[in-house]
């Protein structure tokens, strides 16, 4: 025999064992202060004997409230959405209220019954990025009041909008891929009907006006991953070199196909998505993408929700810049040649990149943080670069460093200071872009030097110039320092007492393969180090590769290290402080001549001026 189910306690029991009306119960549970406390005391009695639980539904019938807001979503599964819930959520709970959650799953047709279906429930609703037609949207809004609407634009509607600025974030897309020398690129597209899809075509149709020479190919697929993977196949048909996918979701469906059909990424077609979800650090390889603020856009859902559950109206959209994380997926295209790319600038010779150039805002506050080329190799591939080698972790490629800069090490790592010894110094100070322009071989840069206070001390105009010629190709350095607030006395741990440690310039560290050194000075180190010459090189003999460093107009001598590892530059401040007066400009300059070749000192003294008449350097 199967117990009974005992039968919930009712209002109504619990106004007969007290001796009051069932209003007066009600009135007593829903805290009316005019209530008699003589009758109050024998309600909490009788609700305490029977041991009686309020109906949470039946109050909120009679509050007027639930303390629920509704949430509807196009489609669940996507990590952007979620991010917007778990925004809205968390903010919600902090003020009592609870979220319910919808999903349309992309189908149109049910979702104004949805959401009338969620409204009657709760207080409130949330709308993100509907699908439905304008007109239906809006009297839906008018029949659901109080509504935030999440990425779409209702004209005339009082309801407060949130919205991410798609149009800028694809255009954004577009100028990074166009600067990698892009000029056909595929729209994997949305949804048809929705209204970030639209903003993303608008914004690329911008771009395309603006770019007479660019091509914009649009291959229909939606917002899922099976979605990208079934247009991979169309977009590679289009010839395109680089895609932008509706969103992160679609771009990793693509490159889930182009990996099963051995399409290299970026090498062979650039892929870039949208709303950076938390996947596409994770991608291989890690995708470039605009970062959306999700969770904040849930909390300002709640945020503007709350104010109209208050009585206040919202007047204006609320607009978020998304912002570009260019990851490895994207890259040069590949007929382009010269500097590509300014989010993360490469040199392209050919289908050859021969240098990176990284901002340097990612290494370590005490390894002096600065701009540096990276990955520098010959035509032939032979590396010629070193970055973070484990004998000198503040080594960064080829660097602009300087060891002492007002008492400021812009050279990182241990540093010899007079009367301490080589010391890990607490004054580093770093070099911050402030503006970067590429114009085919030119890349120029504008640079703060700030110190461990924050404060600028020079300024710097960049210029970096690469050419190409029969068996190799160059690169010009060129910097002006500029003491623009006051007088700047430059100095090396040579002036401060360790003889012959005169670094501190346009540093070259190279990896530590054999190679051998010469200038006009001789062919050993002692030779060659603290020489004034006009040029110095390396010959690789093992790799068939000479690199030769040109000074300027002004030659300083060179700082060379040969046995203890390989790197040389002309050093600003040998044996004695270099002064900038307040106004002043200081200008450095070196030339690498990268042959493949081994060359000796005649062949490059024969080699030098034909060199320098075929690049113009």
């Amino acid at each position: 025999m199967v117990d009974a189910v005992p039968r919930a306690i009712t209002m109504a029991q619990v106004a007969q064992y007290a001796g009051v009306s069932p209003a007066s119960v009600s009135r007593v549970l829903n805290g009316v202060s005019t209530v008699d406390p003589a009758i109050v005391a024998r309600v909490n009695r009788a609700v305490a004997a029977l041991n009686y639980s309020p109906s949470e539904a039946a109050r909120s019938l009679v509050r007027g409230r639930t303390h629920t807001i509704a949430l509807l979503v196009p489609d669940l599964e996507n990590p952007m959405f979620q991010g917007v819930l778990k925004g809205l959520t968390l903010a919600a709970m902090r003020d009592g209220y609870r979220v319910l959650v919808a999903d349309s799953a992309e189908t149109v047709g049910i979702e104004a019954e949805v959401a009338l279906e969620a409204r009657t429930k709760c207080d409130a609703l949330v709308l993100v990025s509907p699908r439905m037609p304008d007109a239906q949207l809006r009297e839906l809004i008018q029949r659901t009041a109080p509504v935030v609407v999440v990425n779409r634009r209702v004209d005339g509607s009082p309801a407060a909008q949130l919205a991410v600025d798609y149009e800028s974030a694809v255009k954004e897309l577009a100028t990074h891929l166009i600067g990698f020398g892009h000029t056909r690129i595929a729209y994997v597209s949305g949804p048809p009907l929705s209204y970030a899809n639209e903003q993303r075509a608008q914004g690329l149709s911008d771009v395309a006006r603006e770019h007479r020479d660019l091509e914009i190919v649009t291959v229909a697929a939606g917002s899922s991953m099976q979605d990208g993977y079934i247009a991979a196949d169309e977009v590679l048909d289009t010839g395109a070199t680089a895609a932008i996918a509706f969103n992160d979701l679609v771009a990793l469906g693509l490159l889930s196909r182009l990996r099963e059909v051995g399409v290299e990424v970026p090498t062979q077609l650039s892929i870039v998505g949208l709303d950076d979800i938390p996947l596409a650090r994770f991608a291989a390889p890690p995708l470039t993408t605009m970062s959306v603020p999700r969770i904040e856009i849930g909390r300002q859902a709640w945020e503007r929700l709350r104010h109209e559950l208050e009585g206040e109206t919202s007047d204006h959209t609320l607009f978020y810049r998304p912002a570009l994380v260019a990851r490895d997926s994207s890259g040069p295209a590949s007929h382009a040649s010269g500097w590509l790319g300014p989010a993360r600038p490469v040199l392209r010779l050919g289908s050859t990149v021969v240098a990176q150039y990284e901002d340097g805002a990612a290494i370590d506050s005490v390894l002096s943080p600065r701009p540096f080329l990276n990955h520098v190799i010959s035509r032939t591939g032979t590396p010629l670069s070193v970055t973070q080698p484990t004998d000198h972790p503040h080594h960064l490629g080829v660097s602009l460093a300087i060891a002492d800069v007002n008492g400021t090490s812009y050279w990182g790592g241990r540093t010899f200071v007079r009367d301490e010894g080589s010391i890990m110094v607490p004054n580093q100070g770093r070099q911050r872009r402030d503006e970067l322009k590429i114009d085919g071989h030119a890349l120029r840069e504008r640079l703060s030097w700030v110190d461990e206070r924050g404060i600028t001390q020079l300024i710097e105009e960049r210029e970096l110039t690469s050419a190409e010629f029969e068996n190799g190709w160059a690169i010009r350095w060129r910097s002006r320092l500029k003491a623009t607030l006051d007088a700047i006395t430059l100095g090396s741990p040579a002036t401060n007492g360790r003889v012959g440690a005169g670094y501190g310039g346009i540093f070259w560290r190279f990896p530590p393969d054999f190679a051998r050194g010469f200038s006009p000075a001789g062919e050993s180190e002692s030779d060659i180090h603290g020489a004034v010459t006009p040029w110095l090189a390396f010959a690789f003999p093992d790799r068939g590769t000479t690199t030769v460093l040109v000074q300027g107009a002004e030659e300083l001598p060179w700082f060379v290290r040969v046995a203890e590892y390989l790197g040389a530059g002309p050093s600003v401040a040998w044996d004695s402080p270099r002064a900038i007066p307040e106004g002043g400009e200081l200008s450095l300059e070196l030339t690498a001549f990268i042959v493949d070749e081994v060359l000796d000192a005649s062949a490059v003294e024969r080699l030098l001026p034909a060199l320098r008449r075929q690049t113009g350097l």
